[in-house]
């Protein structure tokens, strides 16, 4: 029966081990390429500052649509007044007088011409908030390339890491094998040193590719604003090594698709047209300005005593109400001004906006040999990625076979341990070209597909 109840105590801990296996290992959420990128976006500050101008420029427009309305302005006063006055403009005059005075006024002035300013504004407000969502949108292509670079950075990283627990891993084993051998004459004790040696340089080599595997995934998830790096991992991504497609066999063609679907050429070709509407704006100065004017005029008082000389003098009043707001007259006007010298202001500002103009037709041009620079570039390292991709899997494959062959002999006494070291060396050097050339042609893919703006 003791025996019974220890069996039982030992698979109820198992079981509470397992479950909390399961718990950690459920607490850690695994992050895919696509997760990241949506994460990235999200979290973003250049995101977030971009939405933000893309609201400024939302809201410049509203105001530029406003211009066109006609405003509406109420002003009025109340004042109450009481003492002695002395008139001398004609017979000297004692007058002595208390009331109260009521005025205001209700004015609307409508823009009828300023030289076009107002739909200058608005037409570069219009596009200026089309710029913003573009450079909004080349934000976010910036955001997820570099948080796709940095992902495959990782891939990398682990396959290396891999790799170095591999060649750890048989290291470790030959070098347990020499300790036997030697220990009974049948190896030469200057290859089990040989040996602790390779096998200290292979362990270094793993510590350095696990951590740098490490700071990768940190930098990861910095990217994308997460602190807590134990509670996430980063899931596999399946290699894709086949080349592109037809659409992206001919530079010239994928450097004018650029031009034609890249946001930010698309901003700078928008950034010409708003400096034009807005030489054209500064340009209104030069013209004459019409408004119509109109309103309502109210200008009351209510007299509690006047006395004239002595005299009593108030007659008969209308109810203060009345008296106060009642006195209501309307009028309307055209206003004419014509600014004939301004100080050189208007054309100060002119001479400024076409220096503007001027200076993003330089940005665009720019933009343009940037463009055709770094696409050639990248469809050169593209190309030289694929032939990488033959040239390591012919080097691995053949690493594969002469390691394979140099172990057989080293094992009959036909090879020495320096050479059974080379062959191994070129066979992990092998593993690792082959995996960054894998990795290179992914992200030479994804270059190019940032370069083009898609």
């Amino acid at each position: 029966m003791k025996l019974n109840k220890h069996i039982f105590s030992f698979i109820v801990a198992i079981f509470i081990t397992a479950g909390s296996t399961c718990i950690a290992q459920d607490s850690i959420q695994v992050l895919s390429l696509e997760d990241c990128i949506r994460i990235g976006l999200d979290q973003s500050t250049q995101i977030l500052l971009s939405k933000d101008s893309l609201q400024i420029t939302g809201a410049a427009l509203i105001g530029s649509y406003g211009n066109f309305l006609p405003n509406l302005a109420l002003n009025g006063n109340y004042g109450y007044n009481s003492g002695k006055n002395l008139l001398t403009t004609t017979v000297p005059t004692l007058v002595n007088s208390s009331g109260m005075g009521m005025n205001y006024q209700l004015t609307s002035t409508l823009n009828l011409f300023n030289g076009l300013s107002d739909y200058s504004a608005l037409k570069a407000a219009t596009l200026s908030k089309s710029a913003s969502q573009f450079n909004l949108q080349r934000s976010e292509q910036a955001i997820t390339f570099d948080i796709t670079q940095t992902f495959l950075q990782v891939i990398l990283d682990r396959e290396v890491v891999k790799f170095g627990k591999e060649n750890l891993d048989a290291s470790t084993k030959r070098e347990a094998q020499l300790k036997e051998l030697t220990a009974v004459g049948r190896n030469a004790i200057s290859d089990l040193y040989q040996q602790q040696a390779e096998t200290s340089s292979d362990n270094l080599f793993l510590i350095q590719s696990e951590q740098k595997l490490k700071n990768d995934i940190i930098l990861l998830l910095r990217k994308i604003k997460i602190s807590a790096t134990e509670k996430y991992s980063i899931a596999e991504i399946p290699a894709d090594t086949l080349p592109l497609g037809a659409d992206y066999q001919n530079v010239q063609d994928l450097i004018a698709k650029a031009m034609q679907q890249r946001p930010d050429v698309k901003s700078s070709d928008l950034s010409l047209k708003i400096a034009d509407w807005q030489i054209r704006e500064f340009k209104s100065g030069y013209l004459p300005r019409l408004n119509l004017i109109g309103g309502m005029v109210s200008n009351g008082g209510y007299l509690n005593a006047l006395q004239i000389n002595g005299s009593d003098a108030l007659g008969p009043q209308e109810p203060v109400g009345k008296a106060l707001f009642g006195q209501v007259y309307g009028e309307i006007a055209l206003n004419l001004t014509w600014n004939i010298f301004d100080r050189l202001y208007t054309k100060t500002n002119v001479a400024i906006a076409r220096i503007y103009q001027h200076n993003a037709s330089i940005i665009r041009d720019d933009l343009s040999v940037q463009i055709s620079s770094e696409i050639k570039e990248a469809y050169n390292d593209y190309l030289a990625a694929l032939q990488q991709i033959e040239t390591s899997k012919h080097g691995l494959f053949a690493a594969q076979q002469a390691f394979e062959v140099v172990q057989g002999k080293y094992n009959v006494g036909q090879a020495t341990f320096v050479e059974l070291s080379n062959a191994q060396v070129v066979l992990l050097q092998a593993e690792v070209s082959k995996a960054q050339a894998d990795i290179s042609l992914m992200l030479q893919k994804k270059i190019i597909d940032y370069y083009i703006g898609k």
